[in-house]
């Protein structure tokens, strides 16, 4: 049951009765939505500060549903009662005004021993201001106030208590949030509900205890933290998105909230006790991979190849290791544990993007131009490798000085195991000195390149788009069994379509024959192979148009497809 729009006190009263009679999950979405999220950003815009939680005074404008819950959560968080001031529309909550016969029980509990006051009063010397009132009743004065650095939450709806504008021009030291989404900073909590639900469901929670809720405050503020998916920042026109004071919660449209916050209800959830799913049934990441397939194939996949990564982590050299994307990736691969990486290029560019970019990461970073010794051992593999193709010892030791040969020839010397560029060089300039220096599979001698792509939710693969121009048959047959190998290990029983200008001989002549010959030789090398062709790129992806040949060897669209040339 997720109670909305109930006035205080009567919703303490009935959520708690609810709480009490029922053994399913109940919340009321104002009291505790709020308290959740803009909890998360009092952690982290604590941290942007430097002040420890301990020691802030909050002030809160409004005594309310949202406001009380809001101050208790604050407490759990780490805030001292007596550091908490709550303003009703009639002054701040205090111990001769509870005597007096004008606070209810819940309003009470944060009466402080104190002289009577107003909001202006209040917010002197405040650390935090928490805006759970109307509009406009902030003014810049009350700001100017306020102590160095304050946080100031105006969430006020439609009109905060104070515009983020009109911060600024007294404090330029603020930090500011609302609930709006035309400034940064929205506290909605659309962050919340949602995904407290979903774990508390998944695990059949008997209900939502205040360890899920704290749990979820602190899944919202540690994702803040981490590098913000290229998807995301284009969802809100390209944004450059990172920790600090214009981001201290994630957007509202961000799909990993969905991993990061209802993974953690749900572990809070099993932890305590309040779960019918057993702690020994219960397996976080098995679930943190259950929600990301629920986003879609292609998290899906992702979730399934890091798994498999980060079993048997992989020393990973980045040629472009000076490229913001590059860097961003490289974060990315760090705190998701998916490999070593090794970054080449200049220390000092390289620390100067990570410092724009706001990232914290160590990793092995190497600078081409001051590593004689391994320059020098792999000019002399490299002579050895190409020198009766024309290549002298000079031309070797000038060509390491490039990121792009240095590379995968720490590949070839086994100081990495796998080489990603491309970035910011075109794709010849990358893929020849791969050949010149690691070469193809031994087992097959053949390179192949290869697309993946989700369509309509299922994965195609398609080979060879970017290396071989004009295969043979041989070739053609190689090209099929290595893409379809590479499908199988993504758990796809390849379907596999030899494509081609004609249906089955429509237009009989030599390079659909040099196809034909390819399926025989493909059948030969994997005899469980399911291939079919020559045949149009429509027949082999629509099913009615499949209808008119019956002898097809497989049914529905296939997901491997294989270009007669490039």
């Amino acid at each position: 049951i997720n109670l909305e729009d109930i006035k205080a006190p009567e919703c303490f009263e009935i959520e708690q009765r609810l709480v009490a009679e029922l053994d399913i999950p109940v919340m009321h979405d104002d009291q505790h939505g709020t308290a959740i999220i803009s909890g998360a950003a009092l952690l982290n815009g604590l941290e942007v500060v430097e002040k420890k939680i301990g020691s802030v005074k909050v002030v809160v404008s409004g005594a309310g549903a949202s406001a009380i819950s809001c101050a208790h959560h604050y407490v759990r968080l780490g805030v001292k009662p007596a550091n908490i001031v709550l303003v009703d529309s009639k002054g701040i909550l205090t111990k001769s005004r509870d005597q007096a016969g004008e606070l209810n029980q819940y309003k009470a509990e944060f009466a402080l021993d104190m002289e009577d006051g107003d909001l202006a009063s209040a917010m002197e010397g405040a650390d935090v201001f928490l805006g759970l009132s109307k509009g406009g009743i902030v003014s810049g004065e009350m700001v100017s106030k306020m102590a160095e650095r304050p946080l100031i939450f105006a969430l006020a709806n439609p009109d905060p208590e104070i515009s983020p504008d009109d911060v600024y021009a007294v404090r330029e030291d603020a930090i500011v949030a609302t609930g709006r989404s035309d400034y940064p900073n929205q506290i909605n909590n659309v962050l919340g509900f949602p995904y407290i639900f979903r774990g508390a469901l998944d695990v059949r929670s008997k209900e939502i205890t205040e360890g899920m809720k704290m749990a979820a405050t602190h899944a919202i503020a540690e994702l803040a933290k981490q590098p913000v998916p290229d998807d995301v920042a284009a969802a809100y026109g390209g944004e450059q998105l990172q920790f600090g004071p214009e981001y201290l919660i994630p957007k509202p449209f961000d799909a990993r909230v969905l991993i990061w916050e209802a993974s953690a209800v749900a572990e809070a959830a099993v932890n305590e006790g309040v779960a019918r799913v057993s702690a020994d049934e219960f397996d976080v990441e098995r679930y943190r991979e259950e929600l990301e397939s629920r986003l879609g194939l292609t998290r899906s996949i992702m979730r399934r190849v890091i798994n498999i990564a980060r079993k048997d982590k992989k020393r990973i050299v980045f040629s472009e290791g000076e490229d913001p994307t590059i860097i961003k990736a490289v974060s990315q691969c760090i705190s998701e544990g998916i490999c070593e990486p090794i970054l080449l290029g200049q220390l000092e560019r390289i620390e100067a993007v990570k410092e724009e970019m706001g990232l914290n990461f160590e990793c092995e970073t190497i600078d081409v131009r001051y590593d004689p010794r391994r320059r020098t051992t792999y000019a002399d593999e490299l002579h050895n490798l190409r020198g009766r193709k024309g290549l002298t010892q000079e031309d070797a030791v000038r060509l390491l000085k490039s990121p792009t040969y240095f590379a995968p020839m720490m590949v070839r010397m086994g100081d990495a195991d796998g080489y990603l560029g491309g970035v910011s060089h075109h794709y010849p300039d990358i893929v020849k000195p791969c050949l010149h220096t690691i070469g193809p599979d031994p087992d097959s001698h053949r390179i192949v390149g290869m697309y993946m792509m989700t369509v309509n939710g299922q994965l195609m693969f398609i080979g060879d788009a970017t290396i071989n121009i004009y295969p043979d048959s041989r070739t053609l047959a190689e090209i099929a069994v290595q893409t379809a190998k590479v499908a199988r290990r993504f758990g796809v029983k390849p379907k596999v379509a030899m494509l081609s200008f004609s249906n089955f001989g429509t237009s009989p002549e030599l390079r659909t024959d040099r196809i034909e010959e390819a399926i025989s030789i493909a059948r030969e090398l994997d005899p469980d192979l399911i291939i079919d062709g020559p045949m149009q790129a429509d027949t082999a992806l629509v099913p009615d148009i499949q209808e008119e040949y019956p002898f097809m060897a497989f049914e529905g669209a296939a997901n491997v497809l294989i270009c007669p040339n490039l």
